[in-house]
Parts: structure tokens; C-alpha cells; sequence
């Protein structure tokens, strides 16, 4: 504070008493009069609470664009404290309603989860310089905690809805590969939010939105959080299966009835059939890829009525047969008796984890299960008599399958080479980076598997140098006898023929 001359007359604004007019007062700067704004006095313990409950009413003014009072930048570190509680706590009632009593608490969750704070904070140091003088670090990282609080439940209440099969179609739209679901949206609100601080001048708040960019939202853009309640019972992300009654007499019929149902090759004109293998029930990404793909294929290649799913999954156990080898084994033969084998065409899908072995993982807890290995995979082919096939093979080190695999009838896909991972299959995940690429975009562009497959290369490629990822690799492998007919098929889809019965 200046010194006041003896000989000036002492006015209210001079002594250390006089109240600071809120109006002039700006993010716990200075004002016109010159004199520092008064920080308020810390708050009793219960009226952190609803402060609490002030802030996050803040947060959703903030992301609607709303002015709010988190722009006097007035947060005190009890705010800040009760902000982030607030922020574990939402993630684990809402992580809980969505997977249920089957999960449990994901410890391992909780340093991603708040890597958030040290970085907020960081940025509140390096912008200190560019707000007016005394505002302090803890204020920023409370404003931008407070408004991702609304966006993230927002995403978790449209997660909720997207389980009603009547609002299926909103779960296209929940992928959430950056650290806050609807990262986008987040980075908006806060800019718009970082533009209206009360600063000397606006090229300081261009300043200090341009530290947001590079200090928070680019190492977030390349960053997950994980849920901190993901993980079912014994691993498996939807729970443990339970062998009963229901469950041994539903699995009798399934496969039957699955097999039963296929219809017909039909003279003259080349018909696809559909195969999916789900072979893990550790994560729910499987049996969620595989059930897309399924519904593409029916519904664009023709396949309704010409396809089979195998899932290994909790969830479906009542509903769909179990990924065994014993059911591949016993659906390959079938398509191939009912099949015309001389312009049929099976695209069989596996998806599941792989080893550095080449083997593809076949897991269904507490049942003890065979793995497919190349080798097993191409003597089903070979037995079931199918003459022309595409094979893909979505896993990590899924290339070792390429060399079995080759014949002159066979086209062969794999979602990376034989030394090297490929990725997306993680807790929460509606789709592995290979089957969003090549069933969730290109497939529903072309009617090519070659062309899909080129342009699923390309995209996985792209995502993989955002990330910093090691690239995958994905493999290619076509026999010369199965083009042709392929592109027979391509055309036929091309005209609207296999749509019809």
C-alpha cells in the first residue's frame, strides 16, 4: 500500500478498514483506487459446502457460455479441495449405476484420474504473471475443474440412455479416447471462460488461453483417465459368469437354433455369410465390436438370415453361444454344407486379445478353454470344405496368422504385424482402433474389403502418430483365386442384389 503524506487528509479509502467495493475489484487483483482487493477470510467447514454447491452451478453456467463467479477468480484451496472430492465422487456413483454391483473399486485408476490437478495447477503458475497482480494459482484450476464436472455427467447420463435399445443410436457418439469424454466441448467452455478474465488488456487474456492450449488441453488430448469403478469380478469388466441352470440350458438350444436358421445359397448369385468370434469375456469391447459388425453386415452386405455370432461374455450368456472351438468348429461345417461353394463367399471375424505367440485369447471364466492358433483356424477352413473366405483376425500380434492362413481362395486381414500390438481394447471401449477403422467407418463406405482395408491402414496410421503409439502394422494377405470372385460379390452388393431374398 502507498504511504499517505502527514500532511494529507486521511479519507475512508485510506484506512486498512474501509470495505473494498466488489465492483471494482477484479480477479483477485488490484483496484482503480489502487489498493489490493481484500482476500475474504477461509470459510467454516460447513460453508465449504455450499460454496460447493455454488461452484458447480458455476460449472454448468460455464459450459453453457453463461457468465459465472468463477470469473473473479475469488476460489480459496478449501474450494479447490472440495471441487476435486466432488469430482471422485460423481465418477464413482456414476461408474457404479453404469456397470452395477459386479465391479468393484479400480484403485490403479486413481493416479490417471487426477493427473489433471498437478497440471492445472501448473498452469495457474505460468498464467499468474499475465492476470493482474495478486490473483493467485488455486482460482484457475478451480474453474476448470468445476464446469468438467457437468460435462462429464452429461456424458455418463447419455451412456445411461444409450442402454435402452431405443437410444442405441446415441452410443455412436460417446467414444472417448481424450481424458474428458466430451473433450471438445470441455476446451471450448474453458477458452470462452479464459477470454472473459478481467485482465490489462486483451492480448494478456489471448496470452494466457494460448498456455491453456499448450500446457493443459494438448497433454490431455493425448492422455485417458480411467473409471474408478471399471473392473468386474475375477477381471472381467461386466462380472463373473455363472454356470447355472439358465445359463447350461440356454447354451443347448443357442447354437442350434443359430445354425438351423441359416438360410440357403442361392443359385446363380454370390451370397456373403458372416462368422464373429468374440473370444474374450474379460472386456466388454468384443462383444460390442462384434455385434456391430454383425448388424452391418446384415443389414448392408446381406447377411441377414447368412450369419452367426460367437460371444464369449457375461452378458450374453442366455442370449448368444459361447466363443468356443468346438462351436467354430461346428458353425464353419455348417456353412459350408449350406453354402454354394463355388461363388459363396464366409467373412469370418475374430476379435479378442493375442499373444506373442500367435495365439488368439479364448477365455470365458470359470470355463477352462481351448486357443485358436493358426494352425487350428486353417484346419477348421480346410474341414469345413469353404472354398472362398475372408479371414480377419483383430488382435495384438495377429500378422503370425497371415503365413498359415495363405491359400488362393482366402483373403487374410490382421490388425498388425506378427511383432507388434495393435490397440483400443480397453475397459469402457465401444470398439478396438482396427474394428471403429474398418467396421465402424470404411466398411460403410465400400463394398471392397480391399479398399476398407486400405483405408482402415490409413486411418489406424493417423491415429497411431497422434497418440505416439508404435505403429501396428496392419497385414494383407489375397489369393489370387478369391479376387475375382470378390469383386463378382462387390458388384452384386453394389446393384442392391443381395438385399434381397
Amino acid at each position: 500500500m502507498h504511504k499517505v503524506p502527514e500532511t494529507a487528509p486521511v479519507t475512508d479509502t485510506d484506512r486498512p478498514d474501509a470495505p473494498v467495493d466488489d465492483a471494482a475489484a477484479t480477479a483477485g487483483g488490484v483496484e482503480e483506487t489502487g489498493l489490493p482487493l481484500r482476500r475474504p477470510e477461509p470459510a467454516p467447514r460447513r460453508a465449504l459446502f455450499a460454496q460447493l454447491g455454488r461452484d458447480l452451478l458455476d460449472g454448468v453456467r460455464c459450459v453453457l457460455f453463461l457468465r459465472s463467479e468463477l470469473e473473479t477468480l475469488r476460489a480459496l484451496p478449501g474450494n479447490l479441495v472440495m471441487l476435486v472430492l466432488a469430482d471422485l465422487a460423481f465418477n464413482l456413483l456414476v461408474s457404479f449405476l453404469l456397470v452395477g454391483r459386479s465391479g468393484s473399486f479400480y484403485a490403479n485408476s486413481l493416479p490417471y484420474f487426477l493427473f489433471y490437478l498437478p497440471l492445472f495447477l501448473f498452469f495457474g503458475v505460468a498464467a499468474q504473471r499475465l492476470l493482474a497482480p495478486g490473483a493467485g494459482v488455486v482460482p484457475l484450476a478451480a474453474a476448470l475443474v468445476a464446469f468438467s464436472i457437468p460435462v462429464e455427467l452429461c456424458h455418463g447420463a447419455l451412456e445411461w440412455l444409450a442402454q435402452w435399445r431405443r437410444f442405441e443410436v446415441i452410443s455412436d457418439y460417446l467414444s472417448a479416447p481424450h481424458y474428458y469424454r466430451f473433450f471438445g466441448w470441455w476446451v471450448a467452455a474453458a477458452l470462452v471462460f479464459l477470454l472473459r478474465l478481467k485482465t490489462r488488456n486483451f492480448s494478456r487474456r489471448i496470452g494466457i488461453a494460448l498456455l491453456y492450449l499448450a500446457l493443459v488441453a494438448a497433454p490431455l488430448c493425448f492422455f485417458q483417465r480411467g473409471d474408478l469403478w471399471a473392473s468386474g469380478e475375477g477381471g472381467n469388466e461386466s462380472g463373473a459368469l455363472t454356470i447355472d441352470d439358465e445359463v447350461l440350458s440356454a447354451q443347448q438350444r443357442l447354437l442350434d437354433g443359430e445354425l438351423s436358421r441359416l438360410r440357403p445359397g442361392r443359385p446363380g448369385v454370390p451370397d456373403l455369410y458372416f462368422v464373429g468370434f468374440a473370444g474374450d469375456a474379460s472386456q466388454d469391447v468384443f462383444l460390442k465390436e462384434l455385434t456391430v459388425a454383425r448388424q452391418t453386415f446384415d443389414a448392408r452386405f446381406g447377411t441377414a438370415g447368412r450369419s452367426v455370432l460367437l460371444v464369449n461374455n457375461p452378458q450374453s450368456a442366455t442370449a448368444l453361444p459361447f466363443a468356443t472351438v468346438g462351436n467354430l468348429e461346428r458353425a464353419l461345417a455348417r456353412v459350408g454344407e449350406v453354402m454354394n461353394r463355388d461363388e459363396d463367399v464366409l467373412f469370418l471375424y475374430l476379435s479378442s486379445h493375442g499373444s506373442r505367440d500367435h495365439e488368439l485369447a479364448v477365455s470365458n471364466s470359470p470355463l477352462e478353454l481351448k486357443q485358436v492358433t493358426p494352425e487350428l483356424l486353417k484346419r477348421l477352413l480346410v474341414k469345413s470344405g469353404i472354398r472362398y473366405k475372408v479371414v480377419v483376425v483383430s488382435a495384438c500380434f495377429s500378422g503370425g496368422f497371415v503365413d498359415p492362413l495363405k491359400d488362393a481362395g482366402s483373403l487374410v486381414i490382421t490388425a498388425s504385424d506378427a511383432t507388434h500390438e495393435s490397440f483400443g481394447c480397453g475397459f469402457g471401449e465401444n470398439f478396438t482402433w482396427f474394428g471403429e477403422a474398418f467396421v465402424g467407418q470404411a466398411l460403410k463406405e465400400t463394398f471392397s474389403f480391399t479398399k476398407a482395408f486400405e483405408k482402415s491402414r490409413e486411418t489406424i496410421g493417423k491415429w497411431e502418430e497422434e497418440r505416439g503409439e508404435t505403429p501396428s502394422n496392419p497385414q494383407i494377405w489375397i489369393g489370387d483365386r478369391v479376387l475375382p470372385v470378390l469383386e463378382r460379390l462387390q458388384k452384386e452388393l453394389e446393384r442392391g442384389g443381395s438385399g434381397s431374398r
